[in-house]
């Protein structure tokens, strides 16, 4: 057995040439198959063997284990299912046999200069060593089509193609759209979304911090600066405000307002994801393999992943959220805004002042007046019941109490019922019609954000009848002939405050209709949004009106007092008068010290408006407009999360198996050792941090953001895998192009759209992308890039050549065309619906797009787009059937084929000249002889079917000659060679 391994040994020696390398050769398949149980991880190594380090390795055993044929013996064990091929067995045998020479990580090792000059001399290298060359340079058309792709995301326009390419490289780089292209790739890096994910994934305002990313493109920041402001720009002296926005990046993530969750569960699982995001991100390294254990393939301990942590651990956040927005976040108001407040503010207090002595002296009068006039007050409507007399001692007949015995607190008037969902009021209504005109008014005061006030509906079947629900701070109602066939739903669009009093009105005309359906609070009217409008049959149940309840399942949380039913409509008027009149009753019965302020504030405004002279009316609606209007201009004013550091720090522990309640070890902030020692003179804070990773000492970050710049050039990094530039990731096809490229970056200061220029003005970058056999995957860089477009781009172009495109920068995110109900379908109760804008929202680029972390735009999703709850650095590509369908039916790119379609029947010339200008507008090159023939034959089928039938021209919107033309250029817009940047 040893003399035939040792001849196995010699063969393998002579028959590769030259030595082995341990990271090249080596290293990926120990990885694979050795290092899970024979790695950094002490706690999980196996057999007192480790394979990352040379030292204590008996590597006679390692070749009797990997080629004995005992199962009890042999390694990986049989239950690993891992196996090692001969060329495998080969290979570590021939490694062994040359010594058995050990590397660092290619990753972590210092940047060296290499041999090359330029890019062009390290891939011609390469491709000499293979036998190969370099492909012909591509059309200059086509080059300009690719590069304005990957330098703006956008086509290039009819003038531009008469452009040098030098100098349309030079145009695009100063373009304002240039940051918006680059800013696309960082968000997804960063899980850029307009809401917080989760169980609620309620709208956060994040704008702000895209905008300061689009604008540091476009002023070409250097890289150092722009990791060291978004890491850590609140940590600088003297912040500025664009400072502070910066540190959004780690502010992106998902946050949780799901009530029940474990409070420092969620808080440390933000945390994590800060730590993942930013390791990912800058270092291409999977740290958060090491969140239960220490790394299993790369240099990264426990310890190490928790000292990171503790950089992130200080900001004052809570888990559980309460706002939409949550804190710590910063009002950003434009000069405008900031002015104008400014004015109103002084407005309002001034109005304020002024009205100081008249408060004064009116409560005086105020007093009397209760006293004296009280009982002028406007009377309650006539009763068909009167709640709170209707659950005293002796109970009227046809009313009965179901559950938990009735607990009653201070209401309105008297004494309100207090529900907790464990009761309700059963009453028989045998001379109410709810199929001809009714009023219902309640007073409520809710606790929960999801309970039923009253109902009176089937608890199975066809479900008929009526229901008022609160919902999160609306009031949903729904009269219903049969459930979700044939009713009306009704939702209030201005959510009141829980926790309050309320007074609720909801009247029927019994017309079958949603517009005969009114809501008031408050004494005002209150605008709906209609779920559903189709009633046409009866909502008449004999079932008894269910107070606090709807089946056994949706009881009401809270207090009710003073419901009264009525079988007629009232008037606007009259629910005003009962409002005012109830409500101040109410607050007149209770003793002036014992008073809220709000009631006090009520009982003034009453008091003004009906009982004060006008002098004293137009003051106190002065006082009141002017603070209406600060507080309107303060709700416009946009804000935007940041990071910030608590005075008094965290204490951080290493967390046993990642859980938040086991804390053991206490750490203090730190580095992996195995990147790069810590500067002497840095601080222990985020901004120490931010300047580790773009210090001269570390290696990684230069490297990582080449190699995305790299990818968004060619489509691959130099290292495939750009997530993972650790033991399990892909070696660098070219590693010294790598580092020649990291270490220029780094020399010029990080200037990106200097490096960006040297990759495209490359010939290796302006070869033809035709596929060549030879290098099949484009490893050897043979050819130049081919892939699909993104789908931004996809659909940016559709709006840039049909004329459509609104190119504003920046500003909030907008809402264009989406297939309706796809909101409802993942929100709570479907509560939330998708209102497409109107005018210019509709034709911004899509990095403005509004993106729900539930329910992304489909058009971002079904071209590969990320949802962004995480943090990604390289999208997947795919090909799909639904693609085409998009293509062919999406709302947007019909419109942009119309808008196409007229743009070019307004071409002058002849059917071949427009067709010509279509071709080129969209793809960017002449039309050959065979392909103007095939739309003109496309355009005159087209024109004969709609002058056959013109009323499908209508489905198109449009007039059947500009119907023909809109089906050629959609057409056009649908073609491989239109949503593929070649």
């Amino acid at each position: 057995m040893r003399t035939q391994t040792c001849l196995t040994l010699l063969l393998a020696v002579a028959a590769h040439g030259e030595p082995l390398r341990f990271n090249r050769d080596v290293r990926p398949i120990l990885s694979e198959n050795c290092f899970r149980c024979h790695g950094l991880d002490a706690k999980a190594r196996k057999g007192e063997l480790r394979l990352d380090v040379r030292e204590g390795v008996d590597f006679k055993e390692v070749v009797s284990r990997i080629t004995t044929h005992d199962a009890d013996d042999k390694m990986p064990p049989p239950e690993s299912h891992k196996t090692l091929t001969a060329s495998q067995i080969t290979t570590l045998q021939q490694w062994i046999a040359e010594g058995a020479v050990y590397e660092r990580h290619w990753a972590f090792e210092p940047l060296a200069a290499g041999p090359g000059t330029c890019i062009d001399d390290f891939v011609e290298a390469k491709l000499r060593k293979h036998g190969l060359q370099l492909s012909p340079e591509a059309a200059p058309e086509t080059l300009l089509r690719r590069v304005s792709f990957d330098l703006t995301g956008l086509p290039p326009t009819l003038e531009d193609l008469d452009d040098t390419y030098e100098h349309a490289v030079d145009r695009l780089l100063q373009s304002k759209h240039f940051g918006e292209r680059m800013a696309v790739d960082w968000l997804d890096a960063a899980r850029f979304a307009d809401t917080n994910g989760y169980f609620g994934d309620k709208t956060r305002q994040m704008w702000l911090w895209r905008d300061w990313v689009i604008d540091a493109f476009n002023r070409n920041m250097p890289f150092d600066q722009f990791t060291i402001e978004q890491l850590a720009g609140d940590l600088l002296p003297l912040a500025t405000t664009a400072q502070r926005i910066a540190t959004g990046f780690n502010r992106n993530h998902m946050a949780n307002n799901e009530s029940g969750i474990i409070d420092e569960e969620y808080r440390t699982e933000y945390v994590i994801d800060r730590v993942d995001t930013t390791m990912t991100t800058w270092l291409g390294l999977t740290a958060a393999c090491a969140q239960c254990h220490d790394h299993k393939y790369d240099p990264i301990s426990q310890r190490e992943f928790y000292q990171l942590f503790a950089f992130f651990n200080n900001v004052p956040e809570t888990g559980l959220i309460k706002k939409d927005d949550p804190p710590p976040l910063i009002e950003v108001p434009s000069p405008e805004q900031q002015q104008q407040l400014q004015v109103l503010t002084t407005a309002a207090s001034a109005a304020e002042k002024a009205f100081e002595p008249i408060k004064a002296a009116l409560r005086m009068k105020i007093h009397a007046w209760e006293k004296e006039e009280s009982n002028s007050l406007p009377m309650p409507p006539e009763e068909k019941l009167v709640l709170h007399e209707s659950l005293d001692a002796q109970p009227r007949q046809g009313i009965k109490h179901e559950g938990t015995k009735l607990m009653f607190e201070s209401g309105v008037r008297g004494q309100a019922v207090k529900f907790d969902a464990t009761q309700h009021v059963e009453v028989a209504l045998g001379d109410f019609d709810a199929d001809k005109p009714w009023t219902v008014g309640v007073w409520l005061k809710p606790e929960k954000s999801l309970s039923c006030v009253l109902s009176k509906i089937e608890p199975e079947g066809d479900r008929r009848g009526l229901e008022i629900v609160w919902q999160k701070g609306r009031l949903q109602i729904n009269l219903v002939h049969r459930w979700s066939v044939d009713a009306i739903e009704v939702v209030t669009m201005q959510p009141m405050s829980s926790a309050q009093w309320h007074h609720v009105v909801v009247s029927y005309d019994g017309s079958g209709k949603a517009a005969g359906l009114r809501v008031m609070l408050d004494g005002q009217v209150q605008a709906v949004e209609v779920m559903r409008d189709r009633l046409s049959g009866s909502i008449a149940t004999a079932q008894p009106l269910c107070i606090g309840r709807r089946d056994s399942g949706l009881g009401f949380y809270g207090m009710l007092d003073e419901l009264r039913i009525l079988q007629r409509v009232m008037s606007e008027r009259e629910v005003n008068d009962w409002f005012w009149g109830e409500r101040i009753r109410g607050v007149i019965a209770r003793e002036p010290a014992k008073r809220p302020s709000n009631e006090v504030d009520l009982l003034l405004d009453y008091y003004v408006e009906y009982h004060a002279e006008s002098s004293v009316r137009m003051a106190r609606q002065r006082m009141k407009q002017t603070a209406q209007e600060v507080q309107k201009l303060r709700e416009a004013i946009p804000t935007t999360l940041v990071m910030q550091e608590m005075a008094s720090p965290r204490t951080t522990a290493v967390l046993e198996r990642g859980q938040y309640d086991k804390p053991s070890d206490k750490v203090t902030p730190g580095v992996p050792a195995a990147v790069a020692a810590w500067p002497a003179e840095a601080p222990r804070n985020r901004l120490g941090f931010a300047r580790w990773l773009v210090s001269s000492e570390n290696p990684l970050t230069a490297r990582v953001a080449v190699n995305r710049l790299w990818q968004q050039c060619f489509g691959e990094g130099l290292v495939r895998s750009v997530n993972d530039f650790g033991s399990q990731g892909d070696a660098p096809t070219h590693p010294e192009l790598l580092d020649w490229l990291a270490l220029r970056f780094r020399e010029s200061g990080w200037d990106v759209k200097g490096l960006l220029k040297l990759i495209v003005t490359s010939k290796a970058y302006r070869q033809r992308s035709q596929f060549h056999q030879d290098d099949p995957e484009n490893r050897l860089l043979a050819r130049g890039p081919s892939f699909r477009l993104s789908a931004e781009m996809i659909r940016d172009q559709a709006l840039c050549v049909s004329g459509l495109l609104v190119p504003r920068i920046g500003g909030p995110s907008v809402k264009p065309y989406q297939p309706p109900g796809l909101w409802e379908a993942v929100s709570y109760n479907g509560e939330e619906t998708y209102v497409p804008d109107s005018g210019e929202g509709l034709w911004r680029r899509s990095l403005y797009s509004f993106v729900k972390r539930q329910a992304p735009p489909p058009s971002l999703l079904t071209f590969d787009g990320p949802t962004r709850e995480k943090c990604t650095v390289r999208r997947a590509r795919t090909n799909t059937p639904l693609q085409a369908l998009a293509l062919l039916n999406d709302e947007m790119h019909v419109a942009a084929a119309r808008a196409l379609g007229e743009v070019i029947m307004g071409v002058a010339g002849s059917d071949e000249a427009r067709l010509q200008q279509l071709w080129r507008r969209v793809l960017s090159r002449e039309a050959a002889a065979d392909e103007v023939a095939a739309l003109r034959g496309l355009l005159q089928r087209q024109r004969g079917h709609f002058a056959a039938d013109p009323a499908a021209a209508t489905k198109l919107r449009c007039a059947p000659e500009l119907a023909a033309w809109t089906v050629v250029a959609q057409t056009v817009l649908n073609l491989d060679e239109t949503i593929t940047r070649r």
